[in-house]
């Protein structure tokens, strides 16, 4: 298939496949969304309408506890008690309790109407308000006893007046409260017929005076009259959205607000659902949410349809897949000579690709656009280009790697002839005990050891050439040679003058070299130093470490002023000498061991059996610091036990 009609094939396939899938989808989705959200809207109304039960249950138990409280229960103190909660009352029963014989319980009949309530009129609010704000101005401390006979006055008069004003009040409200009570007897036996034919709540409240229960309260509540309540207090736009508020008694009675929504409810088949224990949510176009409060057994629910939007939708999303259609093929009208320009391009591309492949890294593609054909024309001779590039870097590579062969091997040779010039062995000696330890950093070090060994004892000697590689290899020969020629006539100190001059002689630039040398004879050390660390004895009697410094300039530099130290060794002590590669090891966080550390560290090694049980320590202890990585610097141990 060439590429122009594989071109118009891929745009109709990539457009009208997926112009499908998004409005199919589009349509599934907003159906769910739209179902979801009429859904999550029913269960809150259900919830309001469960809120406004709890709550007109707990209202009518606080009134119920008032009336418990009240010390001489009659109708019209129980009346004005109960408030507009007295409406959702048949009847109260007040049972005596006690060790005297009950007495017959007393039946009050509720009558069904608002009682009135006495509330303060805006003049005696202001009155009120006059007499405290003139209770604040008395108790000021500033006030003369002329303005404090002034206010009291006043104060006694606005206390006269709302005094009168209450009185007056209290009459009015008994004379409204007496009419209320004739109006409520008539009612009482249109309410015990109703009481007998409807189901009822009950609410028992004890009745206390002086802490002690003195009788029982017992209020029969109507369930039509709550749930006429909780239903009609549903959103007014309820009626334009169709949902039906609806409730279902212990009974299995439905409510609703309206004759015709029962009728709609029967019809959808909901009360037989629920009478039944099946799922409400297989009803088509419509959400149905019921909660049940579990005090009162009592069902509250709402129906709300949706399919009329759910239609539109779908009208909706036929009419935008038309539309897409049809702009799917006034697009492939025009892809035809878009696709025989890229095909042209891409054939001038195909051709480049071929001469590059015969070896021809010259090639370079003319560049007639900023599109992606002429990005990839770039591309291409930008690719060229690093070809060329690479095969000359292939080409110094090469080179580079044979030269690296070369370097190795020479490196290597260097590190032999460095490892050829320490001792092959350490000197086994009957009053010393001697273990050596040498790790370096690179293929060849700059730590140097060595040892002379004559009828009068032995000679020791341990240095640190500047940098690594074949630089401090060289110095490390220098002084090997030197110190072959050392002899027992000479202190340390005049051989480490004698060799810095001789170095400085052969004019070896910036190459310097530490070195220390120790000489025992029997229990005597001495011990010379040029820019080495110091050396440690740790001392057995004691268990202590004796620290022997003796600070000179390297080998090769300006200064020579070198002296001898002296040490007497006991029987077990233990002397370590060491390069600075030891107490400058670093960790993984870039952290030097330190001085102290390594003081600690010979201090728990020396009390090993021998001289190599100390070694064995020292190594692990930098092991356990620097962990498997390369030291930093070469390490080098010396350690001489005196037996």
């Amino acid at each position: 298939m060439k590429i122009r009609t594989a071109l118009v094939l891929a745009c109709f396939l990539l457009s009208v496949l997926p112009l499908g899938v998004i409005v199919v989808y589009s349509y599934f989705a907003s159906g769910r969304a739209l179902e979801s959200a009429y859904h999550a809207e029913a269960t809150k109304l259900t919830a309001q309408m469960d809120r406004r039960l709890t709550t007109l249950r707990d209202e009518l138990q606080e009134r119920l506890a008032e009336v418990s409280a009240l010390p001489n229960p009659s109708e019209g103190n129980v009346l004005m008690t109960m408030g507009d909660a007295a409406s959702l009352v048949d009847s109260l029963e007040i049972h005596p309790v006690g060790p005297v014989p009950t007495p017959h319980p007393m039946v009050m009949r509720m009558p069904r109407f608002k009682a009135p309530r006495f509330s303060f009129s805006d003049a005696q609010h202001a009155q009120l308000k006059k007499i405290s704000q003139l209770g604040r101005e008395m108790g000021s401390h500033s006030l003369t006893p002329e303005q404090r006979g002034a206010l009291q006055k006043q104060l006694n008069d606005a206390q006269t007046t709302f005094n009168d004003s209450m009185q007056e009040a209290q009459k009015e409200f008994s004379k409204n409260l007496e009419a209320h009570l004739q109006e409520a007897e008539k009612q009482r036996e249109e309410a015990m017929r109703r009481a007998e034919q409807q189901r009822e709540q009950q609410f028992n409240v004890p009745m206390t005076e002086r802490g002690a229960v003195v009788g029982n309260l017992k209020a029969h509540v109507s369930t039509d009259r709550i749930i006429h309540r909780i239903l009609n207090a549903s959103p007014e736009d309820a009626d334009e959205r169709n949902e039906i508020a609806f409730a279902i008694d212990r009974g299995g009675d439905v409510y609703t607000r309206t004759e015709d929504e029962r009728q709609r409810l029967d019809k959808l088949g909901i009360p037989q659902k629920i009478a039944a224990g099946r799922p409400l949510n297989d009803i088509r176009n419509w959400i149905v949410v019921l909660r049940r409060d579990p005090q009162s057994g009592l069902q509250v629910g709402v129906a709300r349809p949706y399919g009329e939007d759910l239609e539109g939708l779908r009208k909706a999303a036929a009419k935008n897949f038309g539309y897409g259609i049809a702009l799917i093929f006034v697009a492939l009208i025009g892809i035809v000579p878009i696709a025989n320009h890229i095909t042209g391009d891409v054939e001038l591309v195909t051709r480049g690709a071929e001469r590059i492949a015969h070896g021809d890294l010259s090639t370079r593609l003319p560049v007639h656009s900023k599109n992606e054909i002429g990005q990839l024309a770039t591309a291409f001779n930008r690719m060229a280009e690093d070809l060329s590039v690479q095969q000359q870097r292939i080409v110094e590579q090469e080179r580079a790697a044979i030269e690296y062969e070369r370097k190795s091997a020479e490196l290597e040779e260097a590190r032999r002839f460095q490892l050829s010039m320490l001792p092959k062995e350490v000197p086994r000696l009957d009053g010393y005990d001697i273990a050596v330890f040498t790790h370096t950093a690179t293929e060849v070090g700059g730590d140097y050891y060595d040892f002379h060994v004559d009828d009068g004892g032995v000679a020791i000697t341990i240095g640190d050439a500047t940098g690594h590689g074949a630089r401090a290899g060289t110095m490390v020969a220098v002084i090997k040679a030197l110190f072959a020629g050392y002899s027992d006539a000479q202190t340390p100190a005049d051989f480490l003058r004698d060799a810095t001059e001789k170095i400085r002689r052969m004019d070896l630039g910036r190459m310097a070299m530490a070195l220390q040398l120790a000489r025992f004879q029997g229990s005597d050390v001495t011990i010379a130093s040029a820019g080495m660390p110091p050396t440690y004895v740790h001392r057995r009697n004691d268990n202590s470490v004796e620290e022997i410094s003796v600070g000179a300039t390297p080998l090769g530099t300006l200064g020579d002023d070198y002296r001898d130290a002296r040490v007497e060794l006991g029987p077990g002590d233990t002397m370590l000498f060491m390069s600075d590669g030891f107490p400058e090891l670093m960790n993984a966080a870039g952290q030097q061991l330190g001085y102290t550390a390594s003081i600690e560290a010979f201090a728990a090694a020396a009390t090993a059996r021998d001289a190599n049980g100390v070694i064995a320590s020292l190594e692990n202890a930098a092991r356990n610091w620097h962990g498997d990585q390369a030291p930093n610097d070469d390490v080098t141990f010396v350690v001489v036990r005196a037996v």
